[in-house]
């Protein structure tokens, strides 16, 4: 939703993003569940520190690290929920016949 704002609507959206990430990392898990908040709020971290980097006029190369690892991370998070509902993830076919 963020990558959709002007540049003068993100620093409201960054506020609520920590308010909610905030309220995650406040938030009590179950001992299976602690990987999976991990992942959350390391993600979470990586949208915000890049939201405030393009907010601060960071360079091309900055904002897609952030995005990159952003990325990485929402990765990890899915792949430990698809572990903890006990899926076996297939393969993506990346390529075209």
């Amino acid at each position: 939703l963020a990558s959709n704002l002007s540049k003068e609507q993100v620093p409201d959206s960054i506020s609520e993003m920590q308010r909610i990430r905030r309220a995650a990392e406040d938030q009590t898990v179950p001992a299976c569940l602690v990987t999976l908040k991990k992942y959350q709020v390391a993600h979470m971290n990586s949208v915000i520190n890049t939201m405030l980097a393009f907010v601060g006029g960071a360079d091309s190369n900055t904002l897609n690290t952030g995005l990159a690892q952003a990325r990485k991370e929402h990765d990890q998070y899915t792949l430990e929920i698809i572990k903890l509902l006990g899926i076996t993830p297939k393969p993506v076919n990346t390529t075209t016949p």
